[in-house]
């Protein structure tokens, strides 16, 4: 009897051994396992949920594991062939705060997990870092919400439609704002928004006038400020023009610029969001649009106001006539301009239209060193973005800023609005079936020490 005690203690010792075992291994697999709640989903809200959620600009949600598993294919291969996330900046070149691409080593384990069966992990609950709210991709309280006065009526004629459109307000005292966000209506028609913040003169009443005009024929090809500031009614009595505080951009995909550190976007009291090109995808159903603004005011001192500087090539024809030659796979264009301060940039907006092929910019300080800003090798007419640089890039007084953008008005390039191709106006406005080239720099007058603040 003593003997069989003894036996059965051992063989439970031994059972409890190999139990412990199993449950250790099983711990550790789960634990190095790759599963979504732990490993994946911090990629995804990082990288992708900020389109993809419910009220984003994404044509469905990524916020969930079931959402992720049911696309899990066709996750795989728009990672792997690098068509999403929308990145076109060469990484080598610059180095930017608000770079969504993914990372080889992301890519891999997103691969590996979804080709390991979307393992969904032990659950748990999902803090998200960013708190969407009011069509908003920022963790922040929107101050002020601004809206189109009314619907603008998109017709069913399959055309593009371009608007200048007026969104006056006042408020109780000038401010500053850390970030302003246009906020798409429509979001399967709305293209693209260019817009200004605009100080108005005392004796201008913002709310008289017209809303908005549609660019015709005539007016389609040039934005011209006289005509437009007086159309809305917003030149003072004395001639007074009004005066431009910030510029902004939009395309689908572009992420939300947010300036901390001090910096900030001057909102005068009384003023108007001026969207001067506001573009309109084709629609053969009538639809409507209700866009507008949501503006985040800082919580702390402002000592600096950016500045805004935009760019485009010198015409070199006498009779102000440039075209793109069809069949012509290699039309350049160039940009050089000296700078005459220190200035420390922020912000860099390179802008084509559809014949786009690739985007370079660079510095030349008087030293002669070169100051890599950015380079686009595979250009896309529908991924458009204001790269912020990871640390403010300090320009030297007497640098030369160069730019030269290529184009393909060849049958090759898919996005020829022409087939067969023909002639082209480069240079001629914001028709996307013209051409031009842009280049937009965000700035501030250069302070020691600039070049060490990170604008992440």
């Amino acid at each position: 009897m003593h003997a069989m005690k003894n036996i059965l203690g051992i063989v439970n010792k031994v059972l409890c051994s190999f139990l412990i075992c199993v449950l250790l291994c099983k711990s550790n697999y789960i634990i190095c396992q790759t599963t979504y709640y732990k490993d994946i989903y911090p990629i995804l809200l990082n990288n992708c949920i900020g389109c993809h959620r419910n009220d984003g600009y994404a044509p469905f949600s990524l916020t969930s594991y079931v959402d992720i598993k049911k696309r899990s294919q066709f996750i795989k291969y728009v990672i792997s062939n690098r068509i999403m996330p929308p990145w076109n900046a060469d990484n080598h070149y610059g180095d930017f705060a608000n770079n969504r691409s993914l990372s080889e080593e992301k890519i891999k384990k997103i691969i590996n997990w979804i080709d390991s069966g979307c393992v969904e992990g032990i659950k748990t609950k999902i803090k998200e870092k960013i708190t969407y709210g009011e069509s908003s991709q920022l963790q922040l309280k929107v101050d002020l919400k601004l809206r189109m006065k009314e619907p603008f009526t998109i017709k069913g004629i399959n055309q593009n439609t371009y608007i200048c459109y007026k969104i006056p307000y006042e408020i109780k005292n000038d401010t500053f704002a850390n970030a302003i966000e246009f906020v798409p209506g429509n979001k399967s028609i709305v293209h693209h928004a260019s817009y200004q913040v605009l100080e108005v003169a005392d004796d201008v009443d913002i709310n008289s006038g017209p809303n908005y005009f549609v660019f015709d024929a005539d007016t389609l090809n040039r934005v011209n400020d006289e005509h437009d500031y007086r159309y809305f009614k917003l030149i003072g009595k004395d001639g007074k023009m009004p005066k431009e505080t910030y510029h902004g951009g939009w395309l689908p995909g572009t992420t939300a610029q947010v300036y901390q550190n001090g910096i900030g976007i001057r909102i005068p009291k009384k003023g108007v969001l001026l969207i001067r090109n506001f573009h309109y995808s084709p629609t053969p159903i009538e639809t409507t649009d209700l866009s507008g603004f949501n503006i985040f005011f800082t919580r702390s001192k402002i000592s600096r106001t950016l500045g805004f500087a935009s760019f485009k090539p010198q015409n070199p024809t006498k009779d102000g006539k440039w075209f793109i030659k069809k069949n012509d796979s290699n039309f350049v264009a160039h940009i050089n301009v000296k700078f005459y301060n220190d200035v420390s940039l922020l912000n860099i907006n390179p802008h084509m239209h559809r014949l786009g092929k690739t985007f370079l910019s660079f510095v030349i300080t008087p030293t002669k060193d070169t100051i890599h800003l950015i380079n686009i090798p595979n250009w896309d007419h529908n991924w458009q973005e204001f790269y912020r640089f990871k640390k403010m890039i300090k320009v030297p007084k007497g640098s030369v800023l160069h730019a030269e953008a290529m184009y393909d008005n060849s049958i090759r390039n898919a996005e020829n609005p022409y087939s067969p191709p023909k002639d082209i106006m480069f240079e001629w406005g914001m028709n996307e079936d013209s051409e031009m080239m842009r280049l937009v720099l965000l700035y501030l007058p250069y302070e020691a020490g600039d070049e060490n603040k990170n604008l992440k």
